[in-house]
């Protein structure tokens, strides 16, 4: 199988890295947007072969993988529509989906299909060099199919995202958009608020600084993420995104009366209902 990768960061150098661990009848074409991307993905395993001739790249490929920044992944598909063979499957990585599924539903090519996906897995780091094989391993991968959706590009999908380590969930593309604000994109928006607080300190900013420890560490690790996926995550999910951030407004007034009425049972109300929840989820 002639596997395509489109975008060979993090979560395509880490796709490469997998499949070809998994099976050596698997050929992995990468296709970056820079040449000398292509001599270290083959060095450090992620691919056989690279062209950043993106044409030429998916014309004989089965599947392609599409690991662009989300506002790519739709100029892209109109891209390589026409060059696809009869058969091929698209899927994306993206982490927003209702926008993108609709019109790559509708750029697709008669015999070729189109699969929305979402792996929830990543670091702060996003370049080739912070690939790693395990990186799905065990975390859940969306595919978000629909009416029209091929039940065999389903399965294939499916089948990949197994050998990447992945556990597979299908749901509708905007159920997708409602929960992954609510996880993933909201929390964002709260990290870089949060930073900003300390960043917008002019007094005691530097004491903040240095005082910092690993709870500050791990409750902002996000906001060291790169700001242009941010943005596309705002920008393609926005309703989602501002939906979410209405129901922590209120959560974090809840709070907020509680520790200005002083009275611990109302404090402590919150905080054991949070502390409930996130052990249920991280046990």
């Amino acid at each position: 199988m002639k596997i395509a990768i489109v975008g060979l960061g993090l979560i395509g150098g880490s796709i490469g890295n997998k499949l070809k661990d998994q099976n050596s009848k698997f050929k992995i074409i990468g296709i970056p947007r820079r040449k000398k991307t292509i001599d270290l993905a083959i060095k450090l395993g992620a691919i056989d072969e690279g062209t950043a001739d993106l044409t030429a790249g998916v014309k004989e490929a089965e599947v392609v993988f599409i690991c662009t920044p989300i506002s790519l992944i739709i100029p892209t598909i109109n891209r390589i529509a026409p060059y696809l063979k009869q058969g091929a499957i698209v899927t994306d990585v993206g982490s927003s989906k209702e926008q993108i599924v609709e019109q790559a539903e509708k750029i697709m090519a008669k015999g070729t299909f189109f699969v929305g996906g979402h792996p929830m897995a990543g670091k702060e780091k996003v370049k080739l060099e912070a690939a790693e094989a395990d990186l799905f391993q065990g975390r859940t991968w969306i595919l978000t199919p629909t009416r029209k959706t091929n039940p065999r590009a389903i399965q294939v999908i499916s089948r990949l995202v197994v050998l990447l380590g992945g556990k597979v969930m299908q749901m509708d593309p905007k159920t997708h958009d409602l929960v992954v604000a609510v996880i993933s994109h909201m929390p964002l928006a709260v990290a870089a608020a949060l930073v900003n607080t300390i960043a917008d300190e002019k007094k005691n900013r530097e004491k903040m600084k240095k005082c910092a420890a690993s709870g500050f560490r791990d409750t902002t690790r996000i906001a060291s993420g790169d700001p242009e996926l941010g943005i596309d995550m705002f920008v393609t999910n926005q309703k989602a995104v501002l939906k979410a951030l209405g129901s922590f407004k209120k959560s974090l007034s809840r709070l907020e009366k509680a520790i200005k009425s002083g009275k611990n049972s109302a404090m402590a109300k919150e905080l054991a209902k949070a502390k409930k929840f996130r052990d249920s989820i991280y046990r």
